[in-house]
């Protein structure tokens, strides 16, 4: 067989020196190969970043538009013994139906140390002779080299993307690290990998499920995550889930290595490995958020610690029963969301009851319910001096024996104590399912006490 000209290598290469992508050296010398053998089509496969499955990562001649990026298993394929037994593979039929179409003769040999890889021709008029088989072998050295140096070109560009980010942060986040401005910074990162749809979610306070912190993009998103329906690995490794029939890549965020929370990509439909360079990034991720959350909750704690400084002063300034309960009444409805506050101490009347002194807002029904002081939830908690947190009330171990009225549906009860003694029970109510946060716990605990004092203060004046 006559060649009608030798491999342009040096113009190829002079382009790699001027900036051009190492891929389009590969495809030029794809189409220098067919017009040497006249082939259709020539393809290099290779593995993708699944290892999985084989792309065809470059295509030159008839269709090429239409195969690149094309994926497949390799066992399914006539190349199989290429691919995966490193054997030259040389076909030829009459017709022969496959994938990718009607194969007339093909030719594919595999790339010397890059696993499930081949250069291959197809369609040749007539079958391929063993010159072109030699061609081919000599070819697939200088691919495989082209091939190394695009995905090296390729972890460079994505440490670049990287290191712009990072170098970027300190400026985007500025002097007031709050959490809304950490969450913009990295969805501007994200944005940068997967245009289309992302978000953000962090765990709850209680850390029972994951609750979304950002997102961007027209894809529905879930507000809410529960753990049971991640991967059982997806703390591991990136794992992939379908939300609105859109594939998404899932990366936990590690501290100290302890999940944070996820930032959840939207594939690209066209280039699924572009969001290779977020892995490294994600030990920053994380770092930024928890940051940010710290100041966000070290910046409520003081807002509070005021407050409830705030407080006692003005309790230090009333002298009757009722202004001091109704204004922690007040003060607990600004600090913590609810929808009633009652405060009970034990009854004159009935030594073995509660009596609900104070209820904000009116609330006859609660008014006029006396609980036991020992067999119900407030009688817990002034009987042993521990607050209840019951997100379920009506299911509540504490609440069954004698239930608060009102149907409400949760309940948060903290003792009003002196040192050892407890002087009655302040609990909260709410007509709709919520967990109240330890912080929320820690809070109305703090203001409990804060408010004992003062009726403390009182007992001693009037007794």
């Amino acid at each position: 067989m006559d060649y009608v000209e030798q491999p342009g290598w040096g113009v190829w290469l002079a382009g790699l020196e001027q900036g051009a992508p190492p891929g389009e050296a590969v495809e030029n010398a794809l189409r220098w190969l067919i017009a040497q053998t006249q082939a259709q089509q020539g393809v290099l496969l290779l593995s993708d970043p699944s290892g999985a499955q084989v792309e065809f990562a470059y295509v030159a001649g008839e269709r090429a538009d239409e195969l690149r990026g094309f994926r497949l298993r390799p066992e399914d394929t006539v190349l199989e013994p290429t691919l995966l037994r490193r054997e030259v593979w040389d076909y030829h039929a009459q017709t022969h139906q496959e994938p990718i179409g009607a194969i007339l003769t093909g030719l594919a040999v595999p790339l010397p140390a890059l696993p499930l890889s081949a250069a291959v021709l197809l369609n040749r008029p007539a079958p391929f002779e063993p010159a072109h088989r030699v061609l081919l072998e000599q070819m697939a050295a200088p691919l495989e080299l082209l091939t190394r140096l695009s995905r090296a070109q390729q972890q460079l560009e994505q440490r670049e993307r990287a290191l712009k980010w990072l170098s970027r942060l300190p400026k985007r986040l500025g002097a007031d690290l709050s959490l809304q401005r950490a969450l913009e910074a990295v969805e501007s990162l994200m944005r940068k990998a997967a245009p289309e749809s992302g978000g953000v979610w962090l765990y709850d306070e209680n850390r029972r499920a994951l609750l979304q912190a950002a997102q961007y993009g027209a894809s529905p998103l879930p507000m809410q995550i529960e753990l049971g329906s991640l991967p059982a690995n997806w703390t591991d490794a990136p794992v992939e889930v379908v939300w609105a029939g859109r594939p998404h890549r899932l990366y936990a965020l590690m501290l100290t290595e302890q999940p944070l929370g996820l930032l959840a990509l939207a594939l690209p439909a066209d280039a699924p490995d572009a969001l290779d360079w977020i892995p490294p990034l994600l030990g920053h991720i994380a770092l930024t958020l928890s940051n940010a959350l710290l100041y966000e909750q070290t910046a409520q704690r003081a807002q509070h610690m005021a407050r409830l400084y705030d407080l006692s002063l003005q309790l230090g300034e009333m002298h009757s029963l009722r202004e001091v309960l109704s204004l922690l009444c007040r003060t607990a409805h600004e600090l913590i969301p609810h929808d009633y506050t009652v405060i009970y101490l034990p009854s004159r009347r009935e030594p073995d009851r509660l009596a609900p002194v104070y209820v904000e807002p009116l609330s006859e029904t609660l008014l006029n319910h006396s609980p036991d002081a020992q067999y119900s939830l407030p009688g817990w908690v002034y009987a042993f001096n521990a607050p209840i947190a019951a997100p379920d009330l009506p299911q509540h171990p504490q609440n069954l024996k004698e239930p608060l009225p009102g149907g409400f549906a949760s309940a948060l009860a903290v003792p009003l104590q002196v040192a050892e003694r407890t002087l009655g029970v302040m609990t909260l109510l709410s007509e709709t399912p919520r967990e109240f946060t330890l912080s929320e716990v820690e809070l109305l605990f703090t203001l409990a006490n804060t408010g004992a004092l003062r009726l403390h203060a009182l007992e001693r004046v009037h007794a």
